[in-house]
């Protein structure tokens, strides 16, 4: 049974992770919009930059708490992070914001397939139905007749593997080193990759024809949809078992959706808020995974102890009639 003080460090890292999706859902409309200013790589390239920055002028002794393994560790985890986010962003050019974050959002039912193979067991069933239940919803809100498979939506699926590997490694890193500094190698690693494709595959941008609008959705991404979120899903992780988290960070998809609503990027039809219900569905499943087992249990515990006693040749009704005799 999981002690009370780890369901509530469960709980708190689950909402977190909640506020993880909200951030990251905001990400898929302001890129989308800031590629009008900006060529894919070099977007990438300043919006590291500018986290790296913030990263390192603020937990750089956190950095110390590292052995070089970790370190080692932490760069792998950027370049896995840097795949990722090259498959975002190119894959933004050839499909839309919301068809690429139902794409993306699949990988929550990738994650309990690669936990079973990495870790050689087989994660909760309930959890792993939470999962299917959430991905039936991201189709649902996706889904358009004659609906076809571009470059974009290729792109945007090897964007959802790579997420899917990514909660996978971030769970297992984090409980084995200091989170904010795994945090900090993982985007500081991923920013000399991404600048180093700019420089050799893209021309350098007018820097000062972007206009200022552009550079504040440029901070804006950079702080609120890589900085911060990424601590807390480091963090968090910590606690949150992986197909918890997988399932939680799905609502990112949803969130995009509106975010991209708000900005003029989609449009919000009652196919995509059934679509968001089924998700939620999903998500509440999986976070009523203990109370739906301790009630299994309890059921189960019941039908065996009602067996015993009828083997024992006891029955309880006998028994309260003799005490009322």
């Amino acid at each position: 049974m999981v002690e009370q003080g780890n369901k509530k460090a469960v709980l708190l890292a689950d909402a977190a992770l909640f506020v993880t999706a909200m951030l990251w859902g905001s990400g898929f409309g302001t890129t989308n919009w800031l590629l009008k200013f900006m060529s894919p790589l070099w977007l990438l390239s300043v919006r590291f930059l500018l986290s790296t920055a913030l990263l390192g002028l603020i937990f750089r002794s956190r950095l110390s708490l590292l052995s070089r393994k970790d370190v080692f560790l932490g760069c792998l985890l950027g370049s896995l992070l840097a795949s990722t986010f090259v498959a975002h962003i190119f894959g933004l050019l050839f499909t839309t914001p919301g068809k690429q974050s139902f794409i993306a959002g699949s990988n929550v039912v990738m994650v309990p397939f690669l936990y079973a193979l990495f870790y050689r067991k087989m994660p909760s069933l309930i959890a792993t139905a939470g999962a299917f239940l959430t991905t039936a919803g991201l189709l649902v809100m996706a889904f358009t007749p004659g609906m076809s498979f571009n470059l974009g939506d290729a792109l945007s699926l090897l964007l959802a593997f790579g997420c899917a590997l990514h909660v996978l490694f971030v769970g297992n890193l984090s409980r084995k080193m200091d989170p904010v500094a795994l945090t900090v190698v993982q985007i500081a690693s991923a920013c000399i990759i991404l600048t180093a494709l700019a420089v050799f595959i893209e021309p350098l941008p007018s820097f000062k024809a972007i206009p200022t609008k552009a550079w504040m959705g440029i901070l804006y991404v950079a702080l609120f949809v890589t900085v911060i979120p990424f601590l807390i899903q480091t963090v968090a992780q910590r606690y949150s078992p992986e197909i918890h988290a997988a399932v939680l960070l799905s609502l990112e998809s949803p969130s995009g959706y509106v975010f991209a609503y708000l900005i003029g990027e989609e449009i919000v039809n009652f196919q995509v808020i059934l679509g968001g219900m089924i998700v939620f569905a999903g998500v509440v499943l999986t976070e009523l995974e203990t109370f739906i087992m301790k009630k299994i249990h309890r059921l189960s515990y019941g039908n065996t102890v009602s067996k015993a006693t009828q083997n024992d040749g006891t029955d309880t009704y006998d028994v309260n009639t003799h005490h009322a005799e």
